[in-house]
């Protein structure tokens, strides 16, 4: 099973795509590889102004988002243009342990054309020079003009190098996925998700075509594969078929959206939709795109 899904088992959420990314953290010494001063601090979603109260009289956040140094916004624009451009060569050499399962999916998958970097922002990771990388990106999807704002969370460490390398399971590593949705809670970044997520609905609906792809996205496979989902008993692992949302509930709200290959852990079914369990995440998936 490919990890939390690394690169294009991109994991799109109600405002954009979240690339859960990780694996094998190491640890190193480079100072350099984290975030810049609280000098800086202006320029975070979520940083606290001076409102005379003192110390003791607020929660003092030990660990605050943080604009990313010049080194961890490198190595994510590299990993976005090189993503983007399909160019594993280049992949292989910022992500840790990228499959031929991993590059199979990559060259196969048609629905993003590309990708723009924007804000970078990270918070301490687990170990010493470790991040939770929060990259604030546009996505292009396939014969749609307007981009899509998007934000995704990568855990980034430094190898024994000093080079900064992508851990690609960390998504499926229990401690690293329960830390960083422990730090989803955290005010600073509960305030970055809202901002991405009014721009999200912001393109959404000032471009119809792009609003209708997204609602749609994967429930137009072919019906032939209907029944083999249905079929399958609770517990049995399934194949999503082609890039698919994930839902609340039977033909609800979209949580997430999962691409073709993924593995998933059928839980139960209502109707024409199945219950799967995804790294966790319960949600509901069309029978007509599992396997």
């Amino acid at each position: 099973m490919l990890g939390g899904g690394i690169l294009i088992v991109v994991l799109v959420l109600v405002f954009g795509v979240r690339a859960c990314v990780g694996r094998d953290r190491g640890s190193s010494e480079s100072e350099v590889n984290g975030t810049v001063t609280d000098d800086d601090q202006g320029t975070v979603p979520s940083s606290p102004a001076e409102d005379g109260e003192t110390n003791e009289e607020k929660n003092e956040d030990t660990n605050p988002l943080e604009q990313a140094s010049a080194e961890v916004t490198a190595l994510i624009e590299s990993y976005y243009k090189a993503l983007g451009e399909k160019d594993i060569d280049t992949l292989t050499t910022l992500v840790d342990n990228l499959t031929s399962t991993d590059e199979s999916k990559i060259l196969n998958a048609t629905y993003i054309e590309g990708y723009e970097v924007g804000e970078v922002y990270t918070k301490n990771g687990l170990d010493p020079d470790t991040y939770v990388v929060y990259a604030c990106y546009d996505y292009i999807c396939s014969g749609i003009e307007t981009p899509v704002p998007a934000l995704s969370w990568l855990y980034v460490y430094t190898d024994s190098d000093g080079s900064l390398m992508i851990d690609a399971d960390a998504d499926s590593d229990a401690e690293i996925s329960q830390y960083a949705q422990d730090l989803e809670d955290d005010e600073d970044v509960q305030q970055l998700y809202s901002e991405i997520k009014e721009q999200n609905e912001q393109a959404q609906e000032s471009d119809p075509q792009l609003a209708e792809f997204l609602q749609g996205l994967g429930e137009d496979a072919d019906s032939s594969t209907a029944d083999s989902g249905a079929e399958a008993a609770d517990g049995t692992t399934l194949t999503v078929t082609a890039g698919c949302n994930v839902r609340a509930t039977a033909g609800g709200d979209i949580l997430f959206t999962l691409s073709a290959g993924t593995q998933v852990e059928k839980t139960g079914e209502e109707g024409e939709w199945i219950q799967i369990n995804y790294n966790g995440q319960t949600g509901y998936i069309h029978n007509s795109l599992l396997e």
